[in-house]
């Protein structure tokens, strides 16, 4: 997957602008902060997930005195062209695919499939269960339909009944009756998130000894409700909802289920969380996207785009080229940094930017000898 073309029309501080790019190629985007490198990686993120990773405020996206903006690109999927067009106004999104309206978000993401890296991923590991499952579900919803209409009607159900938890008369049949549909979703949902999260685990530590000099080991373990490995997941979720009624009824809210589930990293035999070094941290968030840009390759046949922010802070010359070296060569990649970076580094083509005032200028900047 490659993007081509690239066009911002009020976004951020990009008034009118477009662009051009290589596929399969490494683009440096170099400069001081605030001038505009990270505006791009987050209109190419916006196309993949019609959402920023830096603001929930639409409006913060909008050039000022402006009142909408627009991204459009042509990007390359498994040979084909496809052009898209994304056109907010007012909060609200309008979707185009070959000039004409996308009718549900959900036909639109994952047409661009880009994958992040921002220093405030790291969060990841010690935020709330919420976002760790945001992580997940986000990854899921890319690569299956099936995962992504499962978990939109188990979310209608699991409002449903927390309205009727919440009724002056709660109706235990009703309850009742959502619970066996939210078990037999829930099922499916806990089977693909396991599943994926062991193809996970498994892909980033294929990855993760590239920058260790020792050893490590990282296990993803999957926390839920139920045990995954159950004969029978449904059977084992309608007792946990009747186990928690009486509590439910009182606090008029669903306290169990694959809504509470949660993600534990465990590097060495110990929780991340608790004895990683800030630099551990960071090369196990590096091993973790690029296993998921395998897996995707693995499951549909492309390479997703990989955007990285300010990824070489922190990094020295050795733990730099070695994670250049870890990217698969057939990927398009995004680098937006603040450092002049040696084109000796990389194994690969690579394209220099020069990013200043939402101007992008290509050559390879000085680099002092």
């Amino acid at each position: 997957m490659n993007i081509q073309k690239l066009k911002f029309s009020h976004f951020r501080n990009y008034d009118s602008a477009s662009f051009s790019f290589e596929p399969a190629m490494i683009h440096v985007l170099f400069g001081r902060n605030a001038q505009g490198k990270t505006n791009i990686l987050e209109g190419i993120y916006y196309l993949s997930h019609l959402r920023s990773f830096r603001t929930l405020k639409t409006g913060s996206l909008i050039e000022h005195d402006e009142h909408a903006f627009s991204i459009e690109c042509l990007v390359e999927r498994k040979t084909r062209l496809e052009d898209l067009r994304i056109y907010v106004e007012d909060h609200k999104k309008r979707l185009f695919r070959y000039g004409s309206p996308v009718p549900a978000a959900s036909s639109f993401v994952g047409i661009v499939n880009a994958i992040l890296f921002c220093p405030d991923d790291l969060n990841l590991f010690s935020s709330s269960p919420s976002k760790r499952r945001q992580f997940m579900d986000m990854e899921l919803v890319k690569l299956s339909r099936t995962y992504t209409s499962t978990l939109s009607h188990y979310q209608k159900l699991l409002k449903d009944r927390n309205a009727a938890l919440k009724a002056f008369h709660p109706d235990s049949l009703l309850i009742e009756t959502l619970g066996v549909q939210m078990a037999k979703e829930a099922r499916i949902l806990i089977e693909q998130r396991a599943s994926f999260l062991s193809l996970l685990e498994e892909k980033a530590n294929e990855v993760l000894p590239v920058f260790s000099e020792s050893a490590e080991t990282l296990q993803i373990r999957y926390k839920t409700s139920v045990e995954t490995d159950s004969e029978n997941l449904e059977e084992a979720l309608l007792e946990a909802y009747e186990k928690s009624i009486k509590k439910d009824k009182q606090t008029k809210n669903t306290s169990v289920g694959i809504h509470r589930d949660d993600i534990e990293f465990i590097l060495n035999g110990k929780l991340l969380t608790q004895t990683a070094s800030q630099g551990q941290k960071r090369t196990v968030l590096l091993a973790l996207k690029i296993g998921l840009a395998k897996i995707i390759e693995e499951k549909s046949g492309q390479y997703p785009i990989m955007l990285l922010d300010d990824v070489f802070s922190e990094l020295d010359n050795l733990r730099k080229a070695a994670l250049i070296a870890s990217l698969p060569k057939n990927m398009q990649v995004f680098i937006t940094t603040s450092e002049e970076l040696s084109p000796a580094l990389f194994n690969r083509p690579v394209k220099f930017y020069t990013v200043e005032n939402a101007k992008m200028k290509e050559g390879i900047y000085h680099v002092e000898s």
